[in-house]
């Protein structure tokens, strides 16, 4: 169901509504069998309010939120100066794209992606990005893929002894 929303940059006040959208995010995706220890303190020291505010001030991010009536749906970083040997035409990269569960396929990540891209035009001249992404979740390999990410190659992200198998995408 359509509803209004707009894409602006982030503000430090933000930062609340940021850290807790981040790990329902996370959690909703990856912590499919349940939340134990680990996770636990994964999602709680990587999302936190004061390293949101700190993103929405930092130089080298773009930090967008989708907003609708004063509440977030998603939010989109971007980082500048973050070189990845299988994507070297860029050195930006899509960070984070999340969108709640109720808000998907209503237009907020296609909106959050576009603002990123050109948060990335205004700053390098350019369109180069290239972004990560879990193998596993299908959802998000097929957006980034109907968006015009081609596959680069893999790496992996590690949480306490596992690996998880992530595609490297970039746009060409």
């Amino acid at each position: 169901m359509p509803f209004p929303f707009q894409v602006r940059p982030a503000l430090a006040a933000d930062s609340h509504a940021l850290a807790a959208l981040a790990i329902q995010v996370w959690l909703d995706t990856y912590a499919t069998a349940g939340v134990n220890d680990l996770l636990g303190r994964y999602v709680l020291d990587a999302f936190t309010p004061s390293g949101f505010a700190a993103l929405a001030q930092d130089e080298r991010a773009a930090l967008l939120v989708a907003e609708s009536d004063a509440h977030l749906a998603g939010y989109a970083l971007v980082r500048f100066d973050a070189p990845q040997v299988l994507a070297p035409a860029s050195d930006v990269e899509l960070r984070t794209l999340y969108v709640q569960a109720p808000f998907t396929r209503a237009g907020v990540g296609t909106a959050l992606l576009a603002r990123a891209r050109a948060a990335v035009r205004e700053r390098t001249g350019g369109d180069a990005l290239w972004l990560s992404v879990n193998t596993r979740n299908r959802r998000a390999c097929g957006f980034y893929e109907k968006h015009g990410f081609a596959r680069m190659g893999q790496t992996w992200f590690t949480l306490g002894e596992a690996r998880h198998e992530n595609h490297v995408l970039a746009l060409p």
